[in-house]
């Protein structure tokens, strides 16, 4: 849940102390563990993607797909997006640990060098749209939708996209 650390300070056994405020819908759970070991953590709150963007995400790509000749496969789409418009970065993994790179779910080999005497492969790894943020929605889904305007398919109006928090 969404909340803020009011104050940080120490108890007298020497403990970090933190006094959190949190909406009142979370009082009945929260009560129930007050007097329990709990597991915490605790980050920088960041507004999650919405579920009308993915799904818009997925029309337009699908829509893409099938206006190819010939049709197109809507997961090749959506890798080919994502190498355009997605979140990723280059890696280098040794040659003989390539086995590793099944821990992606998209990569692309773009090279090979050695270093020291060792062989590596230098590869572009790209995340996949569920674990984006809204920011990194709303580019990924900004791009998604200009590629649509460009091949003649018709797109939500820009106030249409606003209401799906994308720009």
């Amino acid at each position: 849940m969404k909340g803020r650390i009011v104050s940080l300070g120490y108890g007298l056994d020497g403990d970090l102390m933190v006094t959190l405020s949190l909406p009142r819908s979370g009082m009945d759970e929260l009560k129930a563990l007050q007097a329990e070991d709990i597991d915490c953590t605790v980050k920088k709150y960041r507004q999650k993607r919405s579920l009308s963007a993915n799904s818009y995400c997925w029309v337009l790509i699908t829509k893409i797909a099938q206006s190819m000749r010939p049709p197109l496969n809507k997961e090749e789409v959506y890798v080919e997006m994502l190498k355009r418009y997605g979140q990723g970065d280059m890696v280098s993994i040794r040659k003989d640990r390539a086995q590793a790179l099944r821990a992606f779910d998209y990569y692309e080999v773009k090279g090979e060098g050695v270093v020291n005497g060792r062989e590596f492969l230098h590869v572009m790894v790209y995340v996949g749209s569920s674990k984006y943020n809204t920011q990194e929605m709303n580019i990924f889904i900004s791009g998604i939708v200009e590629e649509a305007r460009d091949l003649g398919i018709e797109t939500m109006t820009p106030v249409e996209l606003a209401r799906l928090e994308v720009a």
